[in-house]
């Protein structure tokens, strides 16, 4: 099913909404938003939002647009001329998440083994500083779906969230993790096994 590129634009802006503001929650009130015919026609990236409404199923609209708006790009970058390259790389970690969740945790144990810490210690403020798995993060050795995941598995967000308030980057990461949550489906069991193979139990 195709999505007309009205739609696109409000679709775009929900998401805006949802992942850019600690107010609005997509997923809780369907995505509507207040958008205008009038505001749409008047959008100097018209013809991208066409673009994308022409190439892609209504699915994959938002899967596009979820997948910018987790780049890093606070605004999504959904109309930059990286988009299409952002959407692919996203659909790529997707298809094989396992692959990626495993990969990322041997680089995280890696770190650790380097400084003769526990892996799970990475996900710890010491001295109310970012945890050593943000900065890893950070540094984009890590992908965002592996901290999506372990927030899952060993909700490490609140006890951060309280600790680092105050912190200039923390409270983005915090609010791109658990909005891009609803988004990653997982079968807890079986990333548990994973973690604790890789791990070992904490």
């Amino acid at each position: 099913m195709i999505m007309e590129p009205y739609d696109v634009y409000k679709s775009y802006l929900a998401l805006k909404l949802h992942f850019t503001t600690d107010q609005y929650d997509v997923i809780k009130q369907r995505g509507r938003v207040r958008a205008t015919k009038e505001a749409f026609f008047k959008r100097t990236d018209l013809f991208s939002i066409k673009k994308i409404a022409n190439d892609y199923s209504d699915k994959e609209v938002v899967d596009f647009l979820v997948a910018n708006f987790v780049s890093g790009d606070r605004w999504g970058g959904v109309f930059d001329s990286e988009s299409k390259t952002t959407y692919f790389s996203w659909k790529k970690r997707i298809e094989s998440i396992t692959y990626t969740f495993e990969k990322d945790l041997g680089k995280i144990a890696f770190e650790a083994e380097k400084i003769g810490a526990t892996p799970y210690s990475f996900l710890v403020s010491l001295n109310n500083q970012l945890p050593k798995i943000v900065n890893i993060y950070l540094r984009h050795d890590i992908s965002i779906e592996t901290l999506v995941i372990l927030n899952k598995l060993n909700n490490y967000t609140d006890e951060l969230d309280r600790l680092l308030s105050d912190n200039i980057i923390w409270p983005d990461v915090s609010r791109l993790i658990k909005k891009y949550s609803p988004f990653l489906n997982i079968n807890k069991q079986k990333y548990y096994d994973i973690l604790r193979t890789r791990l070992g139990h904490n």
